[in-house]
């Protein structure tokens, strides 16, 4: 790597393990080597713009550097069939290389006067780095789980008698039977939600929210993604489950047609009726107004609860929405996967940072 790009690299480093200013960016996780990260740091953009500038001439096999690396060698090595291009080949923006190096962790903004700076001495980072490795703890589990959620079990298990859309999870759910039930009801006693806010929604429609509604009321395997939260009706959430391309394709093919008021459904509805209804001024439109394309609809419908996936049904590395009750349920190998990926990324992850910092410092004093 250029010298010229390192120094970023290290500057970004000592922006994360050294500032005491990142508070309002800061989130819970479930995570092995960290029970917290920043997500969506305001990064002046002429930090951004120069960081991009000296990198853009060096090379890298990924445009995600937080995940998907092969550690077998204990350091990050490309992962196969990842080919090296110049940076500015998966990053051709500043935007892009400040928002998706990190998975979002920074977010490029248009002024510097409101940007977070990173200029940080060398030695206070590397003391930081190595307390914060020696500091390490296991996370908690991420497999076989069910979120602390107003209708989930505490752990999951049988439910032989799971209806319709729920059956696949009978094997071993977080739901209750009468949740199941519940899930296929009009205004059901769960949430008190319309799904006809704008008229009748269409058949084919309301079966994907029927059986998004299973996913999450049910599986065990969305550990990975389940995060921390303070609201009144439960205690956690899921974020940016990676939901595979055909569930979100056919999701927005078959509601496309129908209409909504809104573009984001967990919040901003008028409950005085007791259900929810339509805003004073929200007009209804199709589906496709407010959700011009599928991964929108997955995106932003359920505060990106879910994340569209560029990955296929079968591939082991998105959720199905649904699958066939008498087979195997697909989305365990899913998460086992992102598991094993977020487990292995703390101390091999910290070690090759630290060392670059103590060569740094070494260099500095000399």
């Amino acid at each position: 790597m250029e010298p010229a790009c390192k120094r970023h690299f290290i500057q970004d480093t000592c922006l994360y393990e050294c500032s005491p200013n990142l508070g309002p960016w800061i989130r819970e996780v479930n995570q092995r080597w960290r029970k917290e990260r920043v997500l969506g740091v305001p990064l002046c953009k002429e930090d951004c713009q120069s960081w991009w500038e000296d990198c853009r001439t060096s090379y890298t096999c990924k445009s995600n550097w937080h995940k998907g690396w092969n550690w077998t060698s204990g350091y990050n090595q490309c992962p196969v069939k990842a080919a090296c291009h110049r940076f500015d080949f998966y990053f051709p923006t500043p935007a892009a290389l400040c928002n998706e190096i990190w998975s979002h962790s920074y977010k490029e903004i248009g002024s510097s006067e409101t940007g977070m700076a990173w200029k940080i001495t060398p030695l206070l980072c590397l003391l930081v780095c190595v307390a914060a490795v020696g500091a390490a703890r296991p996370g908690t589990q991420l497999l076989n789980v069910c979120m602390n959620a107003r209708y989930h079990k505490e752990k999951p298990g049988p439910e032989d008698k799971l209806h319709g859309q729920c059956s696949p999870w009978k094997k071993n759910a977080c739901c209750f039977v009468n949740t199941s039930i519940e899930a296929h009801k009009d205004i059901s006693s769960l949430y008190r939600f319309d799904w006809d806010h704008c008229g009748k929604m269409e058949p084919a429609c309301k079966r994907h929210f029927i059986q998004d509604t299973c996913l999450y009321e049910c599986s065990p395997n969305l550990g990975p993604w389940i995060r921390e939260v303070n609201q009144s009706w439960r205690k956690e959430r899921i974020l940016n489950v990676p939901l595979c391309k055909e569930d979100c394709q056919s999701w927005w093919e078959d509601c496309r047609t129908s209409y909504t008021c809104k573009s984001n459904w967990h919040r901003g509805w008028d409950w005085t009726s007791g259900y929810n209804q339509c805003p004073v001024k929200a007009a209804c439109h199709r589906f496709d107004f407010y959700f011009p394309t599928p991964a929108a609809l997955c995106n932003e419908i359920w505060s990106h609860s879910y994340k569209a996936s560029n990955y296929s049904r079968g591939s082991g590395r998105c959720i199905q929405m649904w699958f066939d009750p008498i087979l195997d349920n697909p989305n365990e190998e899913v998460a086992r996967f992102y598991a094993e990926s977020m487990n292995g990324a703390g101390l091999h992850e910290a070690w090759p940072l630290c060392c670059g910092l103590l060569l740094l410092l070494l260099w500095l004093l000399s």
